[in-house]
């Protein structure tokens, strides 16, 4: 296990490397003019130029630039820098992060409660009313985009019937978590966000639930009298959820970075809405510490499912 998980760490830090260098590299080569987005229409001098340029380095070589980044990262805290509003990157993440968290927790409950116990009884009634009508309706949900859900779930949950509040607070940092009020007003936008999620989960567990109900373990395991409740929650249930933890690891970490649609449409204070304020502004130091972030938490969210395999079949081992 020591072994697994050292080159494990290796791997990912070759990874995000990798990963970090090819988003600098992008943002810096195909990016347009980051010091003219910051001032909009207005005409920006020669010196103003000129001393933005020498004050974020955009004058010293690509190379020397991500070196620089890199060394800040190793700092403890790391120190994602600033942003050309001057603004502590750390600062940013410190308030949005804990938003963007709590909103993928409530897309993620809400996949588990609803998508993954969904999925289970569609599989053992394969064939029934409750099967055909969850495959319909999953299929309705996968097909509209969230750029269209997201509005439309506004408009008839907040303004039409007035149930939930129209925006989120822009209260941000770890105080939401202790705040009743504050997980309400983010209940809609993380059912929003997770409704896709919903209806992937349902479908994987349906299909693995139904695959495992014909495996021949449960088949000995039924000849032998035990009775049919154990032999699914022990056998069906424990060997179907490995593709199912696979793919709520992964997802945890989508959701997290795939939240730009539903943040902007609810104006929540979280990092997907930072990262498209950053995308617009051209602010490149911000959309790189994000982006860094994001793929730090990738990582780990895959090591945690790689590490619950020998949790859900003691056959995996790790050498």
């Amino acid at each position: 296990m020591f072994r697994y998980l050292v080159r494990r760490f290796l791997q990912m830090i070759m990874v995000f490397i990798a990963t970090t260098f090819i988003v600098y590299s992008l943002m810096y080569w195909t990016g347009g003019d980051p010091i003219q987005a910051l001032a909009g229409e207005k005409p920006v001098s020669d010196l103003q130029r000129a001393q933005l340029v020498e004050k974020y380095g955009l004058d010293q070589p690509f190379l020397q630039r991500y070196w620089n980044y890199l060394s800040d990262l190793l700092q403890w805290p790391p120190n994602f820098g600033t942003t050309l509003t001057g603004r502590s990157i750390n600062d940013i993440l410190s308030d949005a992060w804990p938003v963007t968290m709590q909103l993928a927790t409530i897309a993620i409950l809400f996949t588990i409660i609803f998508g993954i116990t969904a999925g289970v009884i569609a599989g053992i009634r394969r064939g029934s009313i409750f099967d055909n009508s969850t495959l319909v309706l999953t299929l309705l949900v996968i097909g509209i985009p969230s750029v269209v859900l997201a509005p439309l779930s506004q408009y008839l949950f907040t303004i039409q019937w007035k149930i939930f509040p129209t925006t989120a607070s822009g209260v941000g940092g770890w105080e939401r978590w202790s705040d009743p009020s504050l997980w309400f007003e983010l209940l809609l936008p993380g059912i929003v966000l997770g409704s896709l999620s919903v209806a992937t989960a349902m479908r994987l567990t349906r299909a693995s639930v139904s695959e495992n109900l014909r495996a021949d373990f449960v088949r000995t395991a039924r000849s032998k009298g035990m009775p049919g409740r154990r032999v699914i929650g022990i056998h069906v249930l424990r060997n179907s959820l490995i593709p199912i933890v696979t793919f709520l690891g992964v997802e945890l970490g989508s959701l997290m970075a795939g939240a730009i649609v539903t943040e902007g449409v609810f104006n929540v204070p979280g990092v997907g809405y930072q990262l498209n304020r950053a995308l617009k502004t051209e602010d490149t130091p911000l959309v790189i510490g994000i982006v860094s972030v994001l793929v730090i938490v990738f990582l780990v969210a895959n090591l945690i499912v790689d590490l619950l395999y020998a949790v859900l079949d003691p056959r995996i081992r790790y050498e």
